[in-house]
This record gives structure tokens, C-alpha cells and sequence, in this order.
């Protein structure tokens, strides 16, 4: 006769069986869910939808204060907070229940067979490898096929052109509208994604001068003229340097000493609207999780502002500061080279989709 304690390890041995064959079957259920014709894309509303953009307003001091300087406005509170939320999906929400109730991941064959065979857990599982598919609302690629031949695949900009390091140059910026220090970093990375075959279009054009705070104005037209000419382009970041301190923005990475990296994501106002900041927001993270995964220390994360800084004209914009006018040239350099190993790293994923 079974005791009390066989009786229940038996009881729960049956319901892991079940939950295991529940299990299964909802797998197969989502292996033919896209036959259906139905999308998640027709369960989800956009949050954007409601937003009617407005092609004139009156600017206001802030504006002209801080419209040429990125990041000078980090410490004060955004005008509209955006509250920033991730699709749930159906698969979700389900993946979530199964894990809290049974240990059961769906996303981790492993775990199935853990639940029956509990010696597989002792063997640790490798680093989870993070991909555009994983986060929500990320801009697809174009697939590689219908992408011309040796056409950029990355562009290249500078709003303000004459941003240097004193190490290096001894000025943070270079006067009467030379091109500081700020683009032989840009030009590192073109040359770190020539290596990967990838072709980069670096727009030198001066934009800081004579204006500075009308820069943004002036690398407008240039970006629209690059996306206009090269269709191609499928991602385009503005590259700059913060005004920080060095401590701030240096980081030892495989024994060597680099610029770190911040990415600027904008969302936009209500007057200035910015239609792709969830999507540029989706790439960014994806760049410093693999920045996180790949080189950890180099990132500084990312900082939402609520302005534009072109980036309401591609679903990949971003803007990019590299190290700080304390850096050296040689820190940010290397430091770039490594945020180019990602961008091919992301590429390449993108080609076998």
C-alpha cells in the first residue's frame, strides 16, 4: 500500500506529464498560428496612431537654448513623459504562466526535458544570444536580395562637425568651421566596417558654422539629401562627443583603455512629433545589449529626450556620443571600432532572416 509521501510524488509526477503535454500542444499550436492569417500586428494599436503632427509652433527660449546641444537638457524633466511599454503578445503571456507554475520555458527546449529529466539541469546552459527578433516594435531590415550591390548600408553625419578632444587637439571644438577630431572618429568606424564588407557613406558637410544653434536645422537638409540619394541606407547615426568628465566616459575593455558610448533616443513633443522613436528606441537597445554582452563596460546606456535630432526620418537613427572632450582621439577611436563589430554583428544577423 503507497504511503502518504508516494501517493503525492506520484500525484505531482502525473501533473508534470500533463503540463508537459499541454505544453506540446500549445508549441504546435504556434507553429501553425501564422497560417491562420492572423497577425499580431492586428491585435496591437499603436500608441502614435492618435498623434496629429503639427508642421509649425512658436519656439520658446528653451527651444532656442537647448535646440544645438544634445544631452544639455538631461537634468530637467521631459515636458510629455512617454511611458515606454513592450507588445504583449499571446505566446507572452502564456511562456510567463508555464515558467511561474511549472519551471517551464518555452523559449528553452531544455527546460522541457529538464522537467522529466532533472540531471539536465546541472548543465548550465551559454550566454542567451540577443537578436532583433527578441524585442518588440524593431524596424526589419530590407532583406539582402532586394538590397543593390555594393550600396551603403550605414550613413554617417555630424551636426556638430568641429567637436574635438583637448588630449588630442588641445580645443574641445576647432575653430572657424574646420572639421574637429569628431570625424576621424567617424571615419575609424568606416573603415572598421570596411572590413566586414560593409559599405558606409560619411557625410563630412559642416553644420556648427557660422551657427552653431541652428546646426540641427542645417544637418537636416543633409540628411534628407543622403536618404533621398541612398535608399540603401539602413541605419544612420549622428556621431558626437558629451561634455563630461573623463572619469565618466573611459572604460578598460580586453586590457585597453576606450571612449564609452551613449546612445540618444528621441521621442519627440507634441508639436514636434516623432513618429519613429519606438522603433529607433527598439534598435538602440538591441545595440547596447549586444555592446553589453560583447564588450561590457564600453556602454553607457541610453537617454531618451524629448526632441528629434533627425531621428523622426529613418526607423535606425540615433544619435551616437563617443567619450567626451576629455577623452583622447585614440580612446574614442577604439572605442568605435568596437561599436562597428556590433553593427556587423547586427547586419549579418539581419541577412540570414
Amino acid at each position: 500500500m503507497l504511503t502518504r509521501r508516494a501517493r503525492h510524488r506520484k500525484k505531482y509526477k502525473s501533473s508534470k506529464r500533463i503540463a508537459v503535454i499541454l505544453l506540446l500542444l500549445f508549441l504546435l499550436c504556434v507553429a501553425i498560428w501564422p497560417h491562420l492569417g492572423i497577425s499580431e500586428e492586428a491585435l496591437a494599436v499603436s500608441a502614435s496612431s492618435s498623434i496629429q503632427q503639427k508642421q509649425y509652433r512658436v519656439p520658446q527660449w528653451r527651444d532656442i537654448l537647448f535646440s544645438g546641444v544634445p544631452g544639455l537638457n538631461t537634468a530637467t524633466e521631459l515636458k510629455n513623459p512617454v511611458t515606454i511599454k513592450n507588445e504583449v503578445s499571446i505566446q507572452q503571456v502564456v511562456r510567463e504562466t508555464l515558467l511561474f507554475f511549472i519551471g517551464v520555458d518555452i523559449k528553452d527546449m531544455r527546460s522541457i526535458f529538464q522537467a522529466e529529466i532533472p540531471i539536465l539541469a546541472k548543465f548550465k546552459a551559454g550566454p542567451q544570444t540577443v537578436s532583433a527578433m527578441s524585442l518588440p516594435n524593431f524596424p526589419k531590415f530590407e532583406t539582402k536580395n532586394s538590397l543593390p550591390s555594393g550600396k551603403p548600408l550605414v550613413g554617417l553625419y555630424y551636426t556638430h562637425t568641429a567637436e574635438s578632444f583637448i588630449p588630442s587637439s588641445g580645443a574641445a571644438h576647432k575653430p572657424g568651421g574646420q572639421r574637429g577630431d569628431i570625424v576621424d572618429v567617424g571615419e575609424a568606424l568606416t573603415k572598421r566596417l570596411g572590413t566586414y564588407g560593409i559599405s558606409t557613406l560619411q557625410n563630412t558637410t559642416i553644420h556648427d558654422y557660422p551657427s552653431f544653434m541652428k546646426a540641427y536645422d542645417a544637418s537636416e537638409v543633409t540628411v534628407r539629401k543622403m536618404l533621398a540619394e541612398n535608399p540603401s541606407i539602413q541605419m544612420l547615426f549622428d556621431i558626437h562627443r558629451d561634455a563630461d568628465k573623463r572619469e565618466n566616459y573611459t572604460a578598460t575593455v580586453n586590457g585597453v583603455e576606450v571612449a564609452k558610448i551613449k546612445i540618444i533616443v528621441c521621442v519627440g513633443q507634441q508639436d514636434l512629433v516623432q513618429p519613429h522613436w519606438q522603433q529607433n528606441h527598439a534598435f538602440a537597445k538591441l545595440i547596447d545589449a549586444k555592446l553589453n554582452q560583447r564588450y561590457p563596460g564600453l556602454s553607457r546606456g541610453i537617454q531618451m529626450e524629448n526632441w528629434r535630432y533627425n531621428q523622426h526620418l529613418h526607423p535606425r537613427a540615433l544619435l551616437i556620443e563617443i567619450g567626451c572632450q576629455e577623452s583622447s582621439k585614440e580612446e574614442a577611436e577604439r572605442g568605435i571600432e568596437m561599436f562597428g563589430d556590433i553593427l556587423a554583428e547586427i547586419i549579418e544577423e539581419s541577412n540570414k532572416q
